[in-house]
Parts: structure tokens; sequence; C-alpha cells
């Protein structure tokens, strides 16, 4: 063994603290602790790949770049088993194996203590402490680094809780950095480590916050450190100008079908579980404890309720760390920020951003030319819960003395693209009823004049962000607006009728049905007639006068339910008949389908209950329960696409403006 390169070894110490103001990152260059590039897998990224073939099949052959010196391959090898004693016997024999560098991977140099810190063997860190007192500080950074970079809640709690040099600020933004990007499922951790810092974090932390929707721990640190909502990136954006390009931290963004829905508006946010360890007194964990039984009682068998509840809660805390970003900036900076941001928060739907900034600035709705650009936006992203906000302010009705402005916007209305699908609607016929509601609600609002202006319409190639190109003609073969907004959407009013045909012709056969066994149970009631006075049998009981009202009423049901679907069947699908009339009938058929199969059942309940009774006192009990069991299955399935067409029929949001003034 050659002396010189030991000695120069034994004095390179990767485990010690990287120096104040040095990242992590950058220690890692050199001989400081574990890094992001620390990692069990020694194998490089950088392969070469030999093309050979053997009986036909390729074979690739990776080049193996560590370097691991061979006289302590034996040392190597006994940590990596985790056998102490032969790794003890080794470092008797040599004490200067403590200080060597026994493996260099990706310009990262390892000893003893870093390699026993990343395989992540606790009881050899331990042990190494024990026998060699004088490294104690390495292994405690090596140990703390690599912790936080696998997510060992315990481990960071250990080394934490101890005294020592590891509880500087440096090391505990570090190792939240560490944590962020390399552990950023471990929330747990990243909580423990937040709440540990006393200094802003690195915007790199932001930023991995961000991605991994950490947004309850990212608002605990604004709340503590203002600036961490200023320049967070490498761009020079805040968190305003971030957060408009994520819709799914919003609301509005968010894909929720109808019990989702439900159970968003229903629950709270999710309980914070997480332990305020600045607050550890007797009455914070007996609040604490109680809180997180609470919610994992609640949780346990529902894990819907749970994600909903983590989804509500991401939502509350990105709208208050934009409310705290406006909050940061003076009245200039903000009427030099708010347009250019609520222009991209309209554009994807935003709505809670442009709420937010227009109650900070609302002299920008005076701005002519960023109104236009707005109302626009909002038209042709048809985010229905924007126009309602822009209605609040009175700011369409305006624009009916604007000619220029209304032919704009009819011309953005009129435009069709085929792959629009809305989150919020379902089916071809409910995305025809919306359109029309969008026609109409800009066609009344315009000119009369422009109802009857005739127009050519060519293909529009220099504008990106147009299709079509409208030009004003007195030529008779001219279209209105309303005849080129059904031409373009010739293929979705097809569509949309087909929808029609098929539900009302498969409601329509179960309406049939039921009428058939309604109508022939009424010959032939339970127990039978009288031979001589042909009165039932059973005519004094309740359950036979029961009987008899539900089988009328599931008769007259179904009839009624089966006309509905029929004059469905027979209409002439022209596109105005799928803004109100289909909707409507569509509305009643599947009304009375409903009642006349809960009539239907409680007759047969009735029935059975009629014969069965002088046996079994207790039968109407599971005769109930069987018969709700089919009747609650129904409304689950049906009812999402019931409650649809009636707010969309009866009380379209589109036509009620939103207050945001409150």
């Amino acid at each position: 063994m050659e002396p010189e390169r030991r000695k120069k070894q034994g004095n390179s110490n990767p485990a010690e603290p990287p120096p104040e103001g040095m990242t992590i990152d950058e220690a890692s260059q050199g001989s400081y602790g574990p890094t992001e590039g620390i990692d069990v897998d020694l194998s490089s990224k950088d392969t070469a790949t030999d093309k050979a073939f053997q009986g036909g099949r390729k074979i690739t052959r990776v080049k193996s770049t560590p370097v691991l010196d061979e006289n302590y391959r034996q040392l190597f090898e006994a940590m990596i088993k985790g056998d102490w004693k032969a790794t003890e016997r080794i470092l008797h024999q040599d004490p200067e194996a403590t200080t060597a560098i026994l493996i260099t991977t990706e310009n990262v140099k390892f000893d003893v203590f870093s390699i026993a810190a990343v395989l992540g063997r606790d009881n050899l860190v331990e042990k190494l402490i024990k026998r060699f007192p004088g490294r104690t500080a390495s292994a405690a950074y090596a140990a703390f680094y690599v912790a936080a970079q696998k997510g060992r809640i315990k481990k960071v709690k250990e080394i934490l809780d101890e005294p020592g040099e590891v509880h500087q600020e440096v090391n505990v933004l570090e190792a939240l950095l560490i944590a962020t990007r390399s552990a950023p499922r471990q929330k747990e951790v990243i909580w423990y480590l937040a709440k540990r810092v006393t200094s802003t974090p690195h915007n790199d932390t932001v930023i991995n916050l961000i991605k991994a929707g950490h947004l309850d721990i990212l608002l605990h640190l604004a709340h503590g450190h203002p600036d961490l909502v200023k320049s967070v990136d490498t761009k020079n954006r805040d968190l305003l100008e971030i957060f408009v390009h994520v819709k799914s931290y919003y609301r509005s963004g968010a894909k929720l079908n109808f019990w989702e829905k439900c159970i968003y508006e229903c629950i709270p946010c999710l309980v914070d579980t997480s332990f305020d360890d600045v607050k550890d007194t007797k009455m914070a964990r007996a609040i604490h404890l109680f809180k997180t039984s609470l919610w994992n009682v609640a949780t346990k068998p529902a894990p819907l309720i749970k994600r909903i509840g983590e989804l509500k809660l991401m939502h509350k805390c990105s709208f208050e760390l934009a409310n705290l970003a406006f909050e940061t900036k003076t009245r200039e900076e903000i009427l030099e920020l708010t347009s250019t941001i609520v222009l991209d928060a309209a554009s994807n739907g935003i709505s809670e951003i442009v709420k937010l900034c227009l109650k900070h600035s609302p002299e920008l709705m005076w701005d002519k030319k960023f109104t236009k650009e707005l109302i626009e936006e909002v038209v042709k992203g048809r985010h229905v819960e924007l126009f309602r906000l822009m209605n609040a302010y009175n700011t369409i009705p305006k624009l009916r003395h604007d000619i220029k402005r209304n032919r704009d916007l009819m011309e953005v209305v009129v435009e069709w693209s085929p792959g629009y699908v809305p989150t919020d609607v379902s089916g071809a016929a409910f995305l025809m009823q919306r359109e029309l509601q969008w026609f109409k609600v800009l066609e009344d609002r315009s000119s009369p004049l422009i109802k009857s202006l005739k127009l050519e319409v060519k293909e529009d190639k220099s504008n990106p962000s147009r299709s079509l190109k409208f030009e004003e003609t007195e030529e008779i073969r001219g279209k209105t607006y309303r005849e080129v907004f059904i031409e373009q959407r010739k293929d979705l009013l097809k569509e949309a009728g087909q929808w029609m045909k098929d539900t009302s012709s498969s409601c329509s056969v179960v309406a049939a049905l039921i009428f058939t066994v309604a109508f022939a149970a009424a010959f032939t009631v339970p127990g039978g007639n009288d031979s001589n006075t042909g009165i039932p049998f059973f005519l004094k009981k309740d359950s036979f006068v029961v009987f008899t009202v539900a089988d009328a009423l599931a008769l007259f049901s179904s009839i009624t339910a089966t006309l509905m679907f029929l004059a469905i069947l027979t209409s002439r699908y022209a596109a105005e008949d799928f803004l109100h009339s289909l909707p409507r009938k569509m509305i009643l058929g599947l009304t009375f389908l409903f009642l006349s199969l809960v009539f239907m059942l409680v007759a047969f309940g009735s029935a059975l209950t009629i014969v069965l009774s002088e046996r079994w006192k207790w039968i109407y009990i599971p005769i109930t329960l069987l018969a709700a069991f089919p009747i609650i299955l129904f409304a689950i399935l049906q009812l999402p696409l019931y409650v649809e067409m009636v707010e969309s029929t009866c009380r379209p949001r589109l036509y009620h403006p939103v207050k945001i003034w409150k």
C-alpha cells in the first residue's frame, strides 16, 4: 500500500459539514457530506452500447464508472453485507481506513460513515460512532442527510433531538431541500423539517413543494417568511405567475364527478395531523391526538373522502398563498402584474385568481382594451364561472353599444373546435345545449342589427387563434351568425340527436314493461276474489289499500313516461329543440319512469305482505329493505344525469351573475 496516497486520502473527510453559505450540491463536488448524488445504486447514467449478436439476440454492455479502491474491497463488501464483525476486524487492523475513500462515483466520495448512512444501516452507524468517537459529528451529518433523502422520519427525529452541530440552520435547510427533492411523498419528514426552519428556505425547496402539491407546508413557511412568495424560480416569477398555469390547484380546475362534488361541498378540509413541536404542551399533544384519531377513523373505511379532503385543503392553501402574494406587493407592482395574470388565469379558467385580482385592482375593468381581451378569453374558453363574474361588473350589457366588439364576440362564440370537451358537461346533447346557451346569451346582449347581418365565411390562415374569417356582404347567399353556428356544429347536432334517440328507446322499453305488469296486477289481486260477490278477500286490510293505490300510480306514471319518450323519438331534432324542448321532455320522462319503478316495487311489497303476514308478522321488514335496494341503486346511477339536466335546463348558471363583493 502506498503511504503517500494513503495519507492523501486520509486527509479528505467526506462526512464533514459543508462550509457556511455553500449549498449541498456544491459540497457534493468536493469532499463534504452526502447529497443528491448519493444513492444506493452506484451504476452510472453514462452507458456505452456495443452491438453484438449471439443467437440472433442483441446484447447491451454497460460500462461501469464507480471507482473502488481495491485495497478496501473487503471492507466495502463487509459493509454492503452488514457484517459488523468483519468490518470491525478490518478497521482494527487498519485504523487509517476510517478516513479513507473507499469508492468514488460521479465525483462523490464515500468513506465508511457515508457508506453506512447511504445503506441505511443505523446499527452499523451507531457501532462506528461508539468505536470511533472522534468521527461522531461526521457520521451524524452523513446519517442526517441520507435519512432526509430517504424520508426516514424516525432517524431524522432521533438525530435532531440529540445535541450537536447538526441543529445548525444551514443543515436543516439543506435537509429540507433534499427531502423535498428526493422523498416528496414522505410528507411527515418534510413537515417536521419545515417546522424546524427559522430562515427563508431555498427557492428550489419552494419549487419542489409546489410540484409535490404540499401547499399546506408551503403556506406554513410563507407565513413565517413572506419573501418566499417572491421570485421563486429561475425565470424570476413569483407564486402568482406560477399558479395561473396550474389548474388542478384550484376548485375551478378540479375534475370531479357528481358524487365527488357532493363530498367536496359537505366535508371540511383535511385535518392537519402534523404536530407542531413549538407548542409541545400536554394540551397541544391531546388536541393533536384527538384530531388525528378522529380523522383516521372517519377516512380509513373511505379513501375517497380522504383524497377529496386533501384536495380541498390544497385548494384552500393555494388561494391563501395567492392572497398572501398580493399582500406583499405594492400598489404599483399589483397594477403592473395583475393584467397579465388575469388574462393568463382567464385562458386557463381559474376563476379564483381572476376574482382575487379584480378585488385588488377593480380599476382594470375600466380599461377598454383589457376588458375586450378578457371577455374574448372567457368566451373562447367557455368558462361559465368567469362569464358570471364578468356579468357581476355589468361589463357585458355595456357592450351592446359597441358594434365592433359585439361582432368580435359573436365570431368567437360561433367558431367550433371538434375536439372541445368541457369537463363539467356529460354527453353530446348537453354540450349542444351549453353551446346554444352561450350563443343565446351573447346574441341577446348584442345589437339587433347583428342578428340579421349577412356574412361571407372564409378560412383564416393568417390568424392562429381564429379558424374562420367573417366579411360582411350584401349577397343573398350570405349567412347569419346563427346559420354559421349551426353549420359548424352539424356533427355535434347529429351525435346529440342519436344520444336522445338511444336513451329514449331504452327508457320507453322499461316504461312499457312496468305498464304491462301494473295493468296485469290490477286484475289479479293477491288472495283472489270471492266467487259469489267478486269482492277481494283482503279488501279490509291496510296492505291491500296500499297495493291498489301503488299499482294505479305505477300504471299512470309508466304511461306518462312512455308518452314523453315517444314525443322525443318523434321530434324533428332541430338545433333549437336542444335548448329547452328535448331536455324538458327527457326530464319529465325520467321523473315518471323513476316514480313508476318506485310504485311498482311498493305494490309488489304490499302484495307479499298480504300473503305472508298471516304466518310471519315481521315479514314487512325484510320486504321493505329488499324493495328499497333497486330504488336506491337506480337513484345512484341516474341521479347525476338527472341533476345535470335539471340544472342546465331550468336554472343555467350562465344566466346568473356571481357576486364578487360579499
